[in-house]
C-alpha cells in the first residue's frame, strides 16, 4: 500500500469523526524531538517508522506515539503518518534541527512553522504582537475556535503560548510579559553577531583616511604607520646664477609642502 493510499484512508477517517483542528496537537518543542531524532539515527534523512521507534524504546500504537508523529507531521517538520512504513525529515525540518536555537535563522524559521502557518496562531499573535500577553478565556476567545470545544481551544492557547515561548517571543517588560515583533527579535539577534573587532577596525581606517585627506589638504602628505610607505623621486635643476640665498629658499619651500616643515 502506497503512501498516498494510507494518508488519504487516514483523511478520510478524519473527516468521519469531524473537522481537523487548525491548531498542533502538540508544542513545537516536543514536535521537534522527531526530526532530530531520525536525523541522529538515519543515514540519509530518512528510516524504518518500527527502526526508530524502537531506537527511542516508545510503543508504535501508543497515544504519545501517535501524537508525536501527527504533530510533527502537522508543523511541516517530517513527512510520514504513524502508519507510514517509514519517516522522514522535510527540508525545513533539516534547517531548523540543525540550526542554533539562540540564531535569529532558527527564530525565523520557528516562526513561520510554529505560529505564522497556522491562521488561530497568526492572527492572535498580530492581535497580541508589542503588547501584554494574555491568559485564560480573553486569550482563547482571541483564537477566534469557536466551533470546537473549551476544552480544545484551552489546549489551542496552552500551545500557543508555549510555542511563543519557544522561540524567544515572550519578553518581561516592567514586571509584565510583553509579545515581541518577530522582525524586531531578529534584527536584534543580527545586530548582536556582528563583529565588534571587525566594526572597532573599520572606524579606525574611517579616522586615519579622515586623517590623511587632512594632511594632503594641508601640503602634509606623511603616511601613519600601518599604511604602504610612499616614495617620490624629485628631480631638480638650479639655475647656476642663482644665489645661495635663492638655493636655500627653493629647498625650504620643498620641505614645507612635501613634508609640512617649516611655516
Amino acid at each position: 500500500m502506497t503512501q498516498q493510499v494510507i494518508d488519504e484512508q487516514e483523511s478520510t477517517q478524519i473527516r468521519r469523526r469531524g473537522p481537523g483542528k487548525p491548531f498542533p496537537s502538540i508544542t513545537f518543542k516536543d514536535a521537534l524531538f522527531l526530526p532530530k531524532s531520525i536525523l541522529e539515527y538515519a543515514l540519509d534523512g530518512e528510516i524504518q517508522r518500527l527502526t526508530l521507534l524502537d531506537e527511542l524504546g516508545m510503543a508504535s500504537q501508543s497515544s504519545k506515539t501517535r501524537g508525536l508523529i501527527s504533530g510533527s507531521y502537522k508543523y511541516g517538520l517530517t513527512n510520514g503518518s504513524y502508519r507510514a512504513p517509514t519517516l522522514s525529515v522535510t527540508e525545513k525540518g533539516r534547517l531548523i534541527a540543525e540550526s542554533d536555537l539562540s540564531s535569529h535563522q532558527f527564530k525565523t524559521n520557528a516562526f513561520e512553522l510554529a505560529i505564522n502557518q497556522f491562521e488561530p496562531f497568526r492572527q492572535l499573535y498580530d492581535k497580541l504582537k508589542e503588547r501584554p500577553l494574555r491568559e485564560g478565556q480573553v486569550l482563547q476567545d482571541g483564537l477566534g475556535l469557536d466551533q470546537f470545544s473549551d476544552a480544545d481551544r484551552s489546549h489551542a492557547a496552552e500551545i500557543f503560548t508555549a510555542n511563543l515561548r519557544f522561540i524567544g517571543l515572550v519578553q518581561d517588560v516592567a514586571g509584565s510579559e510583553h509579545v515581541r515583533d518577530i522582525q524586531l527579535l531578529v534584527r536584534e539577534g543580527q545586530d548582536e553577531t556582528a563583529d565588534p573587532a571587525t566594526e572597532s577596525t573599520d572606524h579606525e581606517a574611517e579616522a586615519e583616511d579622515e586623517a590623511v585627506a587632512s594632511q594632503v589638504e594641508n601640503g602634509n602628505v606623511r603616511m601613519p604607520a600601518n599604511r604602504p610607505a610612499l616614495h617620490i623621486d624629485i628631480q631638480v635643476h638650479i639655475d647656476p646664477t642663482s644665489s645661495a640665498d635663492q638655493i636655500d629658499q627653493i629647498f625650504a619651500s620643498m620641505a614645507k609642502h612635501l613634508y609640512g616643515d617649516g611655516q
